[in-house]
């Protein structure tokens, strides 16, 4: 077990600990699920406040995700897929000031997804804010049959 993990959740993903930024470790049956995960894992991590959802044991509970957006991403490789991938999620977080706790992803293949990001409006964070998706320390890999990505978050 890695001494650096600081909260762990049910195997979707966990904050590691990092000097300066948010470092998280996901983890997916699948790379549909893994990229799934990366979304809620980014969002959770910052504490987004909205109006009728809860928090417990440090997540916020949403019974209702109004929100949709649809995104459509085409990235040069495996790595740029998921930074694009949750980049874009990020970029429409702060345009429309909404947070997106899931994600449905529908298509994948080689170095493209189509998903849906589902999110509600919210009015800030309790958290920090990520202000980037960086390539540092960036890897996605199998472990055990299990997929897993390192990401870390500039904040």
């Amino acid at each position: 077990m890695d001494n650096n993990i600081v909260k762990k959740h049910a195997r979707d993903f966990e904050l590691l600990s990092h000097t300066a930024d948010i470092k998280l470790r996901v983890y997916g049956a699948t790379k549909k699920e893994l990229f799934r995960h990366a979304v809620i894992g980014m969002f959770q991590s910052i504490h987004p406040k909205i109006v009728g959802c809860h928090e417990q044991n440090g997540r916020v509970i949403c019974q209702n995700l109004p929100i949709k957006r649809e995104v459509h991403i085409t990235s040069s490789d495996e790595l740029a897929l998921l930074v694009d991938f949750l980049s874009e999620a990020l970029y429409l977080s702060d345009v429309h000031d909404e947070a997106h706790l899931d994600a449905e992803i529908h298509e994948m293949r080689d170095y493209a997804l189509r998903a849906t990001l589902l999110g509600a409006p919210i009015q800030g964070f309790d958290g920090v804010e990520i202000k980037a998706v960086t390539y540092h320390d960036l890897e996605i890999k199998q472990v055990d049959g299990e997929w897993q990505a390192d990401i870390v978050f500039d904040i």
